[in-house]
């Protein structure tokens, strides 16, 4: 068995005595296996993306698994990798939750202690979870509009503590105007009209930004995105309005609009922020996003039934 270790430097609790730690866990835990390791790397030639794997297509040769040890976004990069490698439905994805956002671990119980993920990995239990396009870009779970884009932008800190000091910071926003087109699970096309939104999320799994429980129902594998609109409202119902989107109550506010698609498309009237998986892309004119295959998830094993 050959696996393939990715390592975030930029990571929030990354250091060398915890890579080195994590290395000799995987050589423990995984005996007889070959096991490579690499590192995400500034991409100084581009502006769509901070971060990339630079010798992934060597280091992946002939590999088992991949395992991503970081936060959503190195998350983001290694399944991006696997997409464009033609690896994703072959070569399984382990997960070390070692970052500020690691949605996957309330979303499907991941262990976040190094030594348990990697018995996880051990095991080798896959679910099916599906992969986001935008704009010819790929990204693994969430991605939104508006609001969240916006604060991710300005944030100070990537810790849960600087995010409680942001968003009051940032509340004097005005909502944007935007048009969407989607298309249903059934293959309609619906045309919504322009409004102002506080937030638009497209949803692949239950928690958004591994604290938000916006969609309880989502379903991974589906094909479909869980799709939540919030308009516009007065700024005195905004702690209203975050109260819904941390419990996913979407009843408690009136200017919203919830739907399944496999498409959608975005026009802003004016300059809007995207985000996916808590990383900003560059504003755009127009944002097509839909899903564009599956990558095999590790996840902990069901518990048996005796």
């Amino acid at each position: 068995m050959k696996y393939v270790l990715v390592f975030n430097p930029n990571a929030r609790r990354y250091s060398r005595r915890a890579a080195a730690t994590i290395l000799a866990q995987a050589e423990a835990i995984l005996p007889h296996a070959t096991i490579t390791v690499t590192y995400t790397v500034p991409r100084t030639y581009s502006h769509d993306r901070r971060y990339a794997i630079d010798d992934f297509a060597r280091c992946s040769q002939d590999a088992d698994c991949v395992v991503a040890i970081g936060g959503d976004g190195t998350v983001n990069l290694v399944v991006s990798a696997l997409m464009c490698s033609g690896l994703s439905t072959h070569v399984p994805l382990g997960v070390i939750p070692y970052g500020t956002g690691n949605n996957l671990v309330r979303s499907y119980g991941l262990e976040r202690q190094s030594e348990k993920a990697l018995l996880t990995i051990r095991q080798g239990h896959t679910v099916n979870l599906d992969i986001g396009l935008i704009n010819q870009q790929y990204y693994f779970v969430n991605a939104s509009f508006g609001a969240f884009s916006y604060l991710i932008a300005r944030r100070v800190t990537r810790s849960l503590l600087g995010w409680t000091y942001d968003i009051p910071r940032h509340l004097g926003f005005t909502p944007w105007p935007v048009r969407l087109r989607y298309t249903d699970a059934a293959g309609g096309v619906v045309e919504l009209p322009g409004q102002r939104y506080i937030v638009g999320i497209l949803l692949n799994t239950s928690y958004y930004g591994s604290i938000l429980h916006m969609a309880p129902d989502a379903v991974g594998d589906d094909g479909l995105f869980n799709v939540k609109l919030v308009g516009k409202a007065p700024r005195l119902a905004y702690p209203l309005v975050f109260t819904m989107l941390l419990t996913g109550q979407y009843d408690l506010c009136k200017n919203t609009k919830t739907f399944q698609a496999r498409r959608v498309e975005v026009w802003p009237d004016a300059a809007c922020p995207f985000e996916t998986d808590g990383d900003p892309i560059p504003i755009q004119p127009h944002y097509t996003v839909e899903i564009a295959g599956q990558v095999r998830l590790i996840v902990p094993p069901p518990p048996q039934k005796w």
